[in-house]
C-alpha cells in the first residue's frame, strides 16, 4: 500500500497508485494534478503573509500514471496586497496541466459579523460511505484515488441520484510523501471531486470529463472533512459545468467550479 500521491525524487515527483483514476487505469484522476500545483503556487515565497484566495488550473490533457512529473513556478504580479502566480506540470517532456494562482496579504482586519445565514447540512457523521462499485465494474483490483487516498460520505445517497449532491471528502494520505499537506492543498486536491458529486446524467452511461477546475476561497478549513454541495448542469451542446460550493462544519468556505466535455460512455474503463 502506497503511502502518500507522490514520491519526490529531487525535482521530479513520482505517482503512486493512489493518484490513479477511476475510469482508467493509464492516467491519474484529476485530483492529484490539481494538488501538486496547489503546493506549488502556494510554496513560492511572499513578502508579507498572504493566502491562496484562487486557483485556476487547466488538465490540457491525461496525465500518465507511469511517468515522473516536473513543476515549475513563475511570479507574474509580485506586491504587498497581492502575489500572481503561474505553474505548470509536464510529463514525458510535454504540459500537461498549468495553474493560475492569486494570494491576497492577511492580517487582522475588524469587521462586523457577518450577515450571511448559514444552515448546516447534515455532518460527515450522518452521512454513509460511498459504494464505488455501484458504477457496475470492480475498481479494487489495484490502488486508486477514490478508493483508497480519500474517505467519501453522501447525504441522502444524493452521490448516486440525479440532481443536486451533498457529500463530505477527506484526503488519507499526503499529496508528497514525508510532507505535512497544508489546508489549501488539501481543499483543492478534493476540488476535483465535485465534478462526480452532481449529475443530470446518470454516469453509467456518459463521461462528463472536466478540463478544468477554478478553486476560490475565502477562509481556510478547519478538521480533516470538507463539504461540497454542488450541481451539474449539462446541455445537448455536449458542454456541461459542475458548481460547488464548499464548506466545513463551521460554515461555507469557498466555491469550485468545473467545465465538462459531455460524451457517451463505453461499456469499462480503459486499461
Amino acid at each position: 500500500m502506497s503511502t502518500a500521491l507522490y514520491v519526490r525524487d529531487g525535482e521530479r515527483f513520482h505517482p503512486t497508485g493512489l493518484a490513479r483514476s477511476f475510469w482508467s487505469n493509464r492516467v491519474q484522476h484529476g485530483g492529484p494534478p490539481v494538488g501538486l500545483l496547489a503546493r506549488a503556487v502556494e510554496q513560492v515565497p511572499t513578502v508579507v503573509p498572504m493566502q491562496v484566495t484562487r486557483l485556476t488550473v487547466d488538465l490540457f490533457r491525461e496525465v500518465p500514471i507511469d511517468n515522473p512529473l516536473t513543476v515549475s513556478t513563475s511570479v507574474i504580479r509580485d506586491g504587498r496586497r497581492i502575489q500572481a502566480v503561474e505553474a505548470s506540470l509536464v510529463a514525458a517532456g510535454q504540459p500537461v496541466a498549468r495553474a493560475s494562482g492569486l494570494k491576497i496579504r492577511t492580517g487582522d482586519v475588524p469587521i462586523p459579523d457577518s450577515v450571511a445565514s448559514w444552515s448546516p447540512p447534515p455532518g460527515p457523521d450522518e452521512a454513509e460511505p460511498i459504494a464505488w462499485g455501484r458504477f457496475g465494474f470492480d475498481i479494487t483490483d489495484r490502488e486508486r484515488f477514490h478508493s483508497h487516498a480519500i474517505a467519501a460520505r453522501t447525504v441522502d445517497d444524493s452521490f448516486f441520484t440525479l440532481g443536486e449532491g451533498l457529500s463530505w471528502v477527506r484526503l488519507l494520505v499526503p499529496v508528497v510523501e514525508g510532507e505535512v499537506t497544508s489546508q489549501f492543498v488539501q481543499t483543492a486536491t478534493l476540488s476535483d471531486v465535485g465534478n462526480g458529486n452532481s449529475m443530470a446524467l446518470d454516469g453509467r452511461a456518459w463521461f462528463y470529463v472536466n478540463p478544468d477546475v477554478s478553486l476560490t476561497i475565502h477562509r481556510l478549513p478547519s478538521g480533516p472533512w470538507l463539504g461540497m454541495r454542488s450541481l451539474a448542469h449539462q446541455h445537448p451542446s455536449g458542454v456541461g459545468s459542475a458548481d460547488s460550493h464548499l464548506f466545513d462544519i463551521e460554515g461555507p468556505v469557498g466555491r469550485v467550479v468545473q467545465s465538462q466535455i459531455l460524451e457517451p460512455r463505453a461499456d469499462s474503463r480503459t486499461t
